[in-house]
């Protein structure tokens, strides 16, 4: 028998279960054996404890059970449930769920899911994203992870220039600096639209996270770091003096300036010209402000963009 992932092998099964693929899901499977194993390989350890988002019919997911010690694979559509318990009778490392992963919580699920030896050690996730809750899937596996090694993903191709782009280039933005917060990211590769079925209208690729074991700057209110990098982005034209007066904690223009001098950053500049570490200083400055002020911030703060 042939891989999933092949056009004569996908065809099968959607004919075979009378499938009708859905829009709103994004359903758009890979049929290209190699760059399915080359995910597998990319996306965990061997032996290593994973969870699947959207494993659909199992292109991927053929490839994971084979290499990782067990796969939980979450998947939204209840017939892709059907098929994936039939398709995989007796595959004894894979567990499939129904469910939309944004509503797990995944280091339960791990820990219940997982055999004992895997279940408190860290864990990998691997999913072919749609493209319209491609950022609210990363920060919730982020945001809402402690045991969570990396992440490997399939998104469309702009949204990962806009996550990887560095400081001064136009794609940069909230989103850049709010994943560098959270992990270190690497392109893997790209994957033609011709590689998927049925061939949707975008280009995609596929990039790897490694979570941060903490991240890689201190900062003294997380929320308020989010807020001033939200702030920074909002009006892109506007200087990072014009963008922070108002927009973070009611803070005035005078005082905005003053939180910038005092973290060396010049008001004039704009937000694409700071860094990771520049917005952590801006941050910091501006706690340290709020507290000698008798501010109260109660931000527990998460980089969730919407």
């Amino acid at each position: 028998m042939s891989y999933i992932a092949t056009p004569s092998r996908t065809r099968h099964i959607l004919e075979k279960y009378d499938l009708r693929l859905t829009k709103r899901w994004g359903q758009n499977f890979l049929i290209d054996p190699r760059m399915a194993e080359k995910i597998a390989r990319a996306s965990c350890f061997e032996g290593e404890g994973i969870i699947e988002i959207g494993p659909g019919i199992g292109s991927l997911t053929e490839f994971l059970v084979n290499r990782a010690g067990y796969v939980v694979a979450v998947e939204i559509d209840p017939r892709l449930v059907t098929v994936l318990k039939e398709e995989f009778k007796g595959v004894n490392n894979l567990k499939v769920l129904n469910g939309d992963v944004l509503k797990q919580d995944l280091d339960s699920l791990a820990k219940d899911c997982f055999p004992s030896g895997l279940a408190a050690v860290k864990y990998s996730a691997v999913g072919n994203l749609p493209y319209y809750v491609t950022t609210p899937i990363m920060f919730h596996l982020f945001e809402k992870t402690t045991l969570l090694r990396s992440a490997t993903l399939m998104m469309q191709r702009e949204v990962a220039e806009r996550i990887m782009a560095a400081p001064g280039t136009r794609d940069y933005g909230a989103l850049s600096v709010t994943t560098r917060y959270y992990a270190d990211a690497r392109l893997l590769t790209r994957v033609s639209s011709k590689n998927f079925f049925p061939q949707p209208d975008i280009e995609s690729v596929v990039v790897h996270f490694n979570v941060h074991e903490k991240p890689p700057v201190d900062t003294a209110d997380v929320g308020l770091f989010f807020e001033v990098v939200r702030a920074a982005f909002n009006q892109r034209r506007k200087t990072l003096l014009n963008c922070l007066s108002n927009s973070v904690a009611g803070l005035n223009k005078d005082a905005a300036r003053d939180i910038l001098l005092r973290a060396g950053i010049d008001p004039g500049i704009r937000g694409e010209a700071l860094d990771l570490e520049g917005f952590a200083a801006a941050a910091n400055s501006a706690a340290e402000y709020l507290e000698e002020a008798g501010v109260e911030t109660s931000r527990a703060g998460e980089g969730e963009l919407k």
